[in-house]
């Protein structure tokens, strides 16, 4: 059987985007580890989070909208749907697969103050609440807890769409309003058992989707966000400014409290407009800069592209994968204490099984293995990503 091929015309560094931020990811959820301290987080207010949201918007709207064009709604609706239910049982293996992972340990060690690392302990003094809160997406553990938010973006993705197809203004003017229900109005998805709101808020982190959603569809259409000297100025000195901010660790909010708190603060779970002003300007310096070209002059297959590439366009199992690995990098950690020789081995090692597994998909060595799945006429090579980024794109970004 001949491996998969990928179009050549995909614009990767979407993918090579991803990539970086599955590994950020990946090192930031071994907590103490000290490559953590090298992740974007630090260097600014927004983190991998934000990028791979404002990603997977760009390449909704790249995959859903011309069908929304052509006069199949439905069509694509159902699509976004479908892969969100992908997405819901993905969130349900991996967190089934870590309560393993940590019982597990737990049991072996005779100690169960594991559970309490990454918030299992609810779910094991009030089992049937606990599972209706897991499987309704109230109660998520500690680092699983970014697919349920996904979910509902896909959800909503339908909605954005039908908006957009009369005005890409609305549909950012109705996500702005739903953004601030969700800050001014202190709305957020209901947890369960407990009555505490989900830690990546939907109603909310839905805005850099939507932003996202509008520029995927402004590529569909031929179009970018052109360079002007005023906003290029403003983005860097705000870029500027935030890398001061944390670096030297202020307090009090970034705007010393002259502005509202869902723009001052830092606070990950409403995703206050400093985080969302950030990762735009991030983005446009980016698409802007000698480095967005040149990432298209190395070429797909050049060594440091490729690598990122693969873990970005086969994000979904590398995801899950990297997940499960950083937690039994964190519980190693945990259990024998931290050392730099083992920090660069687990993140090192973790990192190559994730850039191995996806190897191993674009190989086709799962293709005899895994379950028929049907192709339409759009569909991916990838089958089961976070967000498809569709072959026909023959437009890059820039």
């Amino acid at each position: 059987m001949s491996p998969p091929t990928t179009p050549s015309h995909r614009d990767y560094r979407i993918d090579w985007l991803r990539g970086l931020a599955l590994a950020t990811i990946f090192i930031n959820h071994m907590p103490g580890n000290r490559f953590e301290f090298w992740t974007p987080r630090n260097f600014g207010f927004s983190d991998s989070a934000e990028i791979f949201v404002l990603l997977a918007g760009v390449a909704a709207g790249l995959a859903f909208f011309k069908k929304f064009e052509r006069g199949d709604a439905f069509g694509a609706s159902r699509k976004a749907v479908r892969r969100a239910g992908v997405l819901y049982g993905a969130h349900l293996l991996s967190t089934v697969m870590v309560i393993a992972m940590f019982s597990v340990v737990a049991f072996a060690l005779g100690n169960s103050d594991v559970y309490d690392l990454i918030d299992i302990r609810p779910l094991i003094e009030q089992p049937l609440p606990g599972i209706i809160g897991v499987m309704s997406g109230g109660l998520q553990l500690g680092y699983f807890n970014i697919l349920p938010m996904y979910v509902v973006l896909l959800l909503l993705l339908p909605a954005f769409l039908w908006l957009a197809r009369i005005d890409v203004k609305l549909m950012l003017g109705a996500s702005m309003a739903l953004y601030l229900v969700a800050n001014v109005g202190k709305v957020n998805m209901p947890g369960f058992p407990d009555a505490s709101g989900w830690y990546f808020n939907p109603l909310a982190w839905q805005l850099i989707f939507a932003v996202g959603v509008a520029l995927g569809i402004m590529r569909q259409r031929g179009h970018y966000v052109s360079w002007h000297p005023l906003a290029g100025t403003v983005a860097a000195l705000y870029v500027v400014y935030a890398f001061v901010w944390v670096v030297w660790s202020f307090d009090g909010g970034v705007s010393v409290g002259l502005l509202p708190e869902w723009v001052d603060t830092l606070a990950k779970s409403n995703l206050p407009l400093a985080r969302v002003a950030h990762v735009l300007a991030m983005a446009y310096l980016l698409v802007h800069s000698p480095i967005w070209p040149a990432l298209q002059r190395l070429g797909r297959e050049h060594w440091l592209i490729k690598p990122w590439r693969l873990m970005g366009q086969y994000s979904l199992p590398v995801f899950v994968f990297g997940s499960l690995l950083s937690m039994a990098g964190y519980l190693t950690l945990v259990h024998t204490g931290h050392n730099l020789p083992l920090e660069i081995a687990l993140t090192v090692g973790g990192l190559a099984a994730m850039v191995g597994l996806a190897s191993a998909k674009d190989t086709g060595i799962f293709s005899a293995i895994r379950l028929p799945v049907r192709r339409g006429a759009h569909s991916n090579v990838v089958a089961h990503e976070l967000i498809d980024q569709p072959d026909e794109t023959t437009v890059p970004l820039r």
